[in-house]
């Protein structure tokens, strides 16, 4: 019974690196910093950002990946997937798009942001751009307010060493526009939780 108990906590214990999301908005704040201070704005789109309530747009990662780095096994991506001899399943299917979907809901995104009047839309696939990193106009342009933001869980990964616990490592990017036509302020944040 334990070892199924053990194999059952290390099959959703990922949740916890997705849930450590949150965490990631700490090393990029609502407010700009002075190393990351925006270009001044006129009183008019000022009092635009101010009327209308903030947008959160989140988008999950596309696929979960794995890497191996065994005695003999120098850390393929996917070994397992691709049917390499050696490598261990290390249930990346445990955090697919639609898993990622549901802990994304969980998180009070109103709360990281000290936001309460703050509208979240959590997507149910992926972006779908190849260029979401260079890309400066927004996702979801077509109705959304001034104050707009983009969070992109980038890749997410489930890694294992001989020497130490698995873990998963997700990369995130954010985007802020402030203002209708506005450049987006850029950040991108890695989170990484041991899994068991």
């Amino acid at each position: 019974m334990g070892g199924a108990r053990g194999r059952c906590s290390r099959l959703f214990a990922p949740a916890r690196a997705m849930l450590a999301i949150s965490g990631l908005l700490a090393m990029t704040p609502g407010a700009p910093t002075a190393a990351q201070t925006l270009p001044a704005q006129t009183q008019s789109a000022a009092a635009a950002l101010s009327a209308a309530p903030c947008e959160l747009h989140i988008w999950p990662a596309a696929t979960t990946h794995t890497t191996f780095q065994g005695w003999v096994r120098a850390g393929a991506v996917d070994g397992a997937r691709r049917g390499m001899n050696g490598y261990p399943d290390l249930h990346a299917n445990a955090l697919d798009t639609g898993q990622q979907v549901r802990l994304l809901t969980t998180i009070d995104w109103r709360g990281a942001f000290h936001d309460p009047s703050l509208v979240v839309v959590v997507h149910p696939a992926p972006t779908g751009s190849a260029d979401d990193r260079s890309r400066t106009s927004r996702l979801v342009a077509e109705g959304s307010s001034p104050c707009y933001r983009e969070l992109i869980i980038a890749s997410s990964i489930v890694e294992s060493e001989v020497f130490s616990k698995p873990s998963v490592r997700i990369l995130a990017l954010r985007k802020r526009f402030d203002g209708a036509g506005s450049a987006p302020a850029n950040f991108s944040s890695m989170s990484e939780s041991a899994i068991g």
